[in-house]
């Protein structure tokens, strides 16, 4: 009998990893191919300025932000609902843009990143919800690793069809990953209702007050700023400067997905124990590969430089969501996982506006100078946050307790 039961657990273990798995990668491959690929499309074919490229981006990402926050607030019984009907509307969205105009665009992208915002931090929280901790870290891992393929696999493909179709074409060729996504939307599993807690009242801790919260905060704003850069204007810039071709474009970006995918299969093979020392090495490669963005003159040095940052890149989201998911309880998690995404929306928000603005009175090299300072700051502020934590910082291993300091 308990034979029978052991057998039962792993195959529905397995289903609910497959289930994750295979979301995450048709979710992110087709967001990935918007993010770098409407940049593209305003700027070359609806003649958009740089500074309306990052105002639409930065609509796309606000309108997922807006979504996120919502997805934060509701019940857990709304949320499915919400999540299922985003599904449906995301993989309408991706057949939009091949008839887009420069007025229409905006309307596509609002209704790409509304869907996004339902469906990501709910995937996040799916892949969270296993109760022992070593377990959770690995299917997280897979999770990020799931992450890294898709987003491999998204510019490797487009380069394909871009060699051989118009732009405004390569839209229809991801949009069957959105309608995996909605056929799947049912099947991911949703966590328990919490009940009427002091928090959920907003009388107790914030999500804030947690050490690890604010770590994994610390550790995504590093890799994400200098990667909303890149994605909104780093194609843009290697065209202009270098003379690549589409197709060309979309492979560099797949050389920087490379090598977040490498870093994160490492992940998986490899237990995480203490994660500070992983978030330093984060942050100082991330300053190393900004530095050769910055003085790359060459098409060659500039795909070096997108290798180097994609090793932060893949260590980024693993780390954060290991601290977060070490920091909170089961119920609470969807909570802090849609705060997260809120974050990385926001950053996705400012980043592309920023960009655009300075762009208009500086170089792409200059901005990622300026960039070092910010992840300098970071870095200083997460020294700051081992030294509360005492002598062994951030030393929660997999046997720890679920809840506590990152």
């Amino acid at each position: 009998m308990r034979g029978r039961e052991k057998v039962s657990s792993a195959a529905g273990l397995a289903q609910a990893v497959a289930i994750i798995v295979t979301l995450t990668f048709s979710v992110r491959a087709s967001n990935n191919v918007l993010q770098t690929t409407v940049p593209l499309l305003a700027k070359f074919d609806l003649t958009y300025t740089q500074l309306e490229v990052g105002l639409l981006m930065a609509t796309m990402s606000a309108s997922a932000l807006v979504a996120a926050l919502v997805n934060s607030r509701v019940s857990v019984a709304a949320r499915r609902r919400l999540f299922i009907m985003f599904s449906a509307l995301y993989a309408l969205s991706l057949f939009t843009f091949t008839f887009s105009n420069r007025m229409s665009v905006l309307a596509y992208v609002s209704l790409a990143g509304v869907s996004y915002g339902f469906i990501f931090p709910n995937i996040m929280t799916a892949a969270q919800l296993f109760p022992d901790q070593r377990l959770r870290e690995r299917v997280i891992a897979a999770y990020t690793l799931a992450l890294a393929i898709s987003l491999i696999a998204g510019p490797a493909l487009e380069s394909l069809v871009l060699a051989h179709f118009p732009l405004r074409l390569s839209f229809l060729f991801f949009a069957p990953l959105g309608i995996i996504v909605a056929a799947m939307s049912p099947l991911v599993r949703f966590p328990r209702e919490p009940g009427k807690r002091r928090e959920d009242r907003g009388k107790g801790p914030s999500v804030w007050s947690r050490v690890g919260f604010r770590v994994g905060i610390y550790t995504f704003l590093v890799y994400s700023a200098p990667t909303a850069v890149l994605l909104t204007f780093g194609g843009i810039f290697a065209r202009e400067a270098f003379h690549a071709p589409y197709w060309l474009v979309t492979l560099i970006f797949a050389a920087f997905f490379t090598a977040s995918f490498l870093t994160r299969v490492l992940l998986l093979a490899r237990p995480i124990g203490r994660l500070i020392p992983y978030v330093i090495t984060l942050m100082s490669i991330s300053l190393v590969g900004l530095a050769l963005v910055a003085i790359s003159r060459s098409l060659l040095l500039y795909v070096v430089a997108f290798s180097v940052l994609g090793v932060p890149h893949g260590l980024g989201m693993p780390l954060a969501m290991i601290s977060i998911s070490r920091s909170f309880p089961e119920e609470e998690r969807n909570r802090a996982n849609s705060y997260f995404t809120s974050t990385m929306m926001a950053m996705q928000i400012a980043m592309p506006l920023v960009g655009g603005l300075a762009l208009r009175y500086t170089g792409f090299r200059a901005l990622m100078l300026y960039t070092i300072p910010a992840v300098l700051f970071l870095l200083l502020l997460t020294l700051w946050e081992r030294a509360k934590l005492g002598p062994a910082p951030g030393a929660v291993g997999p046997r720890s307790p679920p809840v506590g300091p990152a």
